[in-house]
This record gives C-alpha cells, structure tokens and sequence, in this order.
C-alpha cells in the first residue's frame, strides 16, 4: 500500500463544483501513479477541515483527513478530539501564523498533549532557515514559515510522547535530519520539493527507514515525480516499501 501523507485542497477560490471536480481528478492522477491512500491537508481556507470531512465521506477508501487547527485558538484541543473521535480524522496538521519562533511553537503544547493523548501525529510545516542567506532568499525558500533546526530538538526532547511528522525534510535537510536524529518521535515527509537524488538516502542512513514517509504536496507537485523520488532512491526494496507506505500506515492506524 502506498500513502501520500502530504496532499491539499485545491484552492477555495473555485467554485463548487469545480472543485469537487479537481479533487476526483486528483485521486485519479494518484491512483495513475500508484498512491492508494491520500492524507488531505487544509491550508488557510474558509471551512476546511468541513471541505476535508466531507471528502473522507465520499472518498472513505482513498482519502485520509487531518484536521487544520491553530496554535493560538484555545478550542483547538478540542476541536482536534471532535474530529478525530466524531469523524475519523487521523491527526493533525499545524501551519505557523508568522515564523517558528521557539517560543510561539512551543505555546501549542495543548495540542501536542492533545495528540499524544489520541494518538495522532503532528504534521509541521517544516521549511528550515538557513543561517547568513540574505532576506529575499529566505522569503524565497520558506514563505515566512521558517522552523529553526533548535526547534525540532525541543520538540524532540520536550513532548516524547507526541509524534511529529516534519514536512518537506525540514527542506535544509541534512541539518534538519541532524538535528532530529536522537529524537525517535521525529518523522520526516520528503514532499514537496524537486526530485534529486539524496534527501530520502540520507534521511534513511541517519534516521532510518522506519522515519521517513512519502508525500507528494499535490495539486502543487506532480505524484509521479514525486513518487519516482523515492522508488529511484539508492535503498533497499524492503525500505522503499517502509517509506512508501508501511511507516504512514503504522502511525495513522491503517490496515495494509
């Protein structure tokens, strides 16, 4: 079974109709490209996790919901408990309102203990700042989402019992990987960015197979690219099949 942890909605500024249309053509191209399951990821749109629940009913066997919540909300918690216990989402993705500061991210622990306690994932935006780039390169890189590699140990070392799943492979990502390696509750997506050789080998040498999970980051890449990222990798078969889909169905409860 192949798992796409990292998939969004088409943009709210469709209409109906032809969104529903784009998300039909999507699980379509996925299915092309051999995806089985996509997790479906809100953004910063009216009525997202409702346009998410409504898909995981019409599409139960193909489509995985997360819910979007938002650190400085203080119903989060419990809006994260209704749609993971009323509705069947499998856990929880987390866009920053301004840059990862330390401070600001770890002001979400409510929802980290929330979903230790369910037993769902974190999903992190995760795009890494790089330390002497000039300005307009890191607006370029990370969009004002920058997540400092200090942050990921903290996360690490501070909420054991909570399992985030860092997206993008924290894009610097042999730092970011660095950083993460004595933290075995740290997983890493490697959605999202061009296909080149070496983020999935190394994030396989230095965390191992069983941390590393694939994601596309459709409708903004295309799944057989990002697909061929990780069955192109120089690794084992046995690891390609743990990242493609068996480590995704471990943490998210699926049946193979």
């Amino acid at each position: 079974m192949i798992v796409d942890i990292h998939v969004h909605l088409p943009p709210a500024t469709l209409p109906r109709e032809e969104r529903l249309e784009t998300i039909r053509r999507m699980l379509d191209a996925g299915r092309r490209a051999g995806i089985d399951r996509q997790v479906l990821l809100g953004h910063r749109q009216p009525g997202a996790n409702e346009w998410i629940r409504e898909q995981v009913a019409l599409y139960p066997d193909q489509v995985i919901g997360f819910v979007r919540i938002y650190g400085a909300d203080p119903q989060s918690p419990s809006t994260l408990a209704r749609y993971v216990g009323e509705y069947g989402f499998r856990g929880v993705k987390l866009y920053p309102e301004a840059n990862w500061e330390l401070r600001g991210l770890l002001a979400c622990y409510p929802i980290f203990l929330q979903a230790a306690e369910l037993g769902v994932p974190v999903l992190l935006h995760s795009t890494h700042e790089e330390e002497g780039l000039p300005a307009e390169v890191q607006d370029a890189l990370g969009g004002g989402y920058s997540f400092p590699v200090r942050t990921m140990a903290e996360l690490g070392e501070r909420y054991p019992d909570t399992t985030f799943i860092l997206a993008h492979a924290g894009h610097m990502w042999a730092k970011s990987f660095h950083a993460a390696r004595p933290y075995p509750n740290l997983f890493f997506d490697v959605s999202g960015f061009d296909p080149e050789r070496g983020p999935v080998e190394m994030g396989v040498e230095m965390l191992g197979a069983e941390r590393i999970l694939f994601g596309s980051d459709a409708p903004g890449r295309s799944y057989a690219a990002q697909v061929a990222k990780v069955q192109c990798a120089d690794i084992g078969e046995r690891d390609k099949a743990r990242v493609m889909g068996q480590n995704a169905a471990s943490l998210l409860g699926l049946d193979a």
